[in-house]
């Protein structure tokens, strides 16, 4: 029995952040899973299940899946100079990855800085391609304007070996957008398989607009042992974080299990700079 079909519903609220975006100031509202914080932000070219919302939504095509994803995130850190980080986010997420039309998802966060809300949608063009754009917006937060901003993005698998993709982020940059550190950015991901033991993800960026640290990376490496328990690591420099709405370096370490229809995953992230923190992140997706 084919259950209720998410797309429709989907494609509504896509067409209006699309067509809002060209009259509202942009914010980006990025997400860390477990899975991401613990690759230091790396794995747009392999996002897994509901995390190609946030990284890239042209992946949403060779997820064949219905799944329902739930994200937790604490953070906190020393008071120096003024600064007192600590707070918690969550996340809700949705992803129909079965429609015959075009695959899409959409999820609700709220940070401390406000709320947001994410939709994506794709498509494949050939077998191995898949295009895909993308509608942020962000609200109730007294101390900056309401927003959208757009993305966009496209998948290459090609090979068993290699996976490709490139995210074009925050497309319609603003002064709103600049004042979080959240500029104008094209993400190039890459993922290596090496014979289903280990996968590296390579993700270099570039910030054309940023005042400092115009190029940055997120590296990452999973260890797969029993088929379905996962070892992570990765680095980042010149990165967004989002739960600090800043740029920075750090580095990330956590572990995840994927079973028949269900997905957990832990990943702490440690920023460096620009203010020592650490994030504690809890995931869980069911699918089917």
């Amino acid at each position: 029995m084919r259950l209720f079909n998410f797309t429709p519903v989907l494609a509504v609220l896509g067409a209006f952040l699309v067509s809002s975006a060209f009259t509202a100031s942009a914010f980006s509202s990025d997400v860390h899973s477990a899975r991401t914080a613990a690759l230091g932000g790396a794995g747009h070219a392999g996002p897994l299940l509901n995390d190609a919302i946030f990284l890239n939504p042209s992946f949403g095509s060779f997820l064949p899946t219905y799944s329902l994803g739930l994200n937790y995130l604490n953070y906190s850190g020393p008071a120096v100079q003024g600064q007192d980080p600590h707070g918690r986010n969550y996340t809700v997420s949705i992803l129909d990855g079965r429609s015959d039309l075009f695959q899409a998802g959409a999820a609700y966060t709220q940070r401390e800085d406000g709320t947001f809300i994410h939709v994506g949608a794709s498509k494949t063009l050939i077998k191995r391609i898949g295009v895909s754009i993308g509608g942020k917006i962000f609200y109730n937060n007294p101390a900056i304007a309401n927003g959208q901003d757009l993305d966009a993005s496209v998948t290459g698998i090609l090979s068993e070996t290699m996976q490709t993709s490139i995210t074009f982020d925050n497309i319609l940059e603003t002064k709103a957008s600049r004042e979080r550190h959240l500029t104008r950015e094209i993400v190039v991901g890459t993922k290596y398989n090496l014979k289903s033991i280990l996968l590296f993800y390579v993700d270099p960026h570039y910030a054309p607009t940023a005042t400092t640290g115009k190029f940055g990376h997120e590296i990452g490496a999973e260890l797969v042992v029993m088929n379905d328990f996962f070892l992570r690591i990765g680095n980042f420099r010149n990165a967004n974080i989002p739960h600090l709405a800043a740029r920075g370096r750090g580095y990330g370490l956590g572990f995840g299990w994927v079973g028949p229809r269900l997905s957990l995953d832990y990943g702490v992230q440690r920023v460096i700079e620009p203010v020592a923190t650490t994030a504690h992140v809890f995931s869980f997706t069911a699918f089917f």
